[in-house]
């Protein structure tokens, strides 16, 4: 009995210090949109274009850090801290529907609308995963594909 006991003491404390592997659900609400620009050297960003208007939800639970416009050419944007240390962030919302400090539940919760702000040419959302808080010296951009892998809106062609 003791040894199973350390057995488990042991599983538990490997699975408390190693962080899962982080899944992100679709974040656009509608599964007619599609990638209108992948994550490639020029753009360290995932785009999704849909109808303006669309629900936009997080990529996965955290708390709004910053909700509001920037004139950064990214218009009306939503930054989101998950627990994994990692941040997202969605540009050229028509609005935001978050407020910062707000607990959002990923894939599920609206924080704003597909929109065109900013220098944005069509409707659709810029997402970015960053990995330290964004625009903020050592952090940098991952691609947020990789992070990509279900949800109820995920369209039937990234299945």
């Amino acid at each position: 009995m003791t040894k199973i006991f350390r057995a488990l003491s042991l599983a538990l404390a490997v699975a408390i210090t190693i962080p899962a592997t982080t899944s992100a659900s679709w974040p656009v609400q509608s599964r007619t949109s599609y990638a209108s620009q992948y994550y490639h050297s020029g753009h360290r960003a995932l785009d999704i274009a849909a109808t303006r208007g669309t629900g936009v939800v997080p990529l996965g639970s955290g708390t709004v850090v910053f909700a509001g416009w920037r004139n950064n050419c990214g218009g009306y944007q939503v930054w989101v801290r998950h627990s994994s240390g990692r941040y997202s962030a969605y540009y050229h919302l028509s609005g935001e529907t978050t407020y910062s400090g707000e607990y959002v539940t990923g894939g599920s919760e609206r924080i704003g609308y597909v929109g065109s702000t900013g220098c944005a040419s069509g409707a659709h959302v810029h997402v970015e995963v960053w990995t330290g808080y964004p625009w903020r010296t050592g952090s940098y951009r991952v691609n947020p594909w990789n992070y990509v892998d279900s949800g109820y809106w995920l369209p039937t062609r990234y299945r």
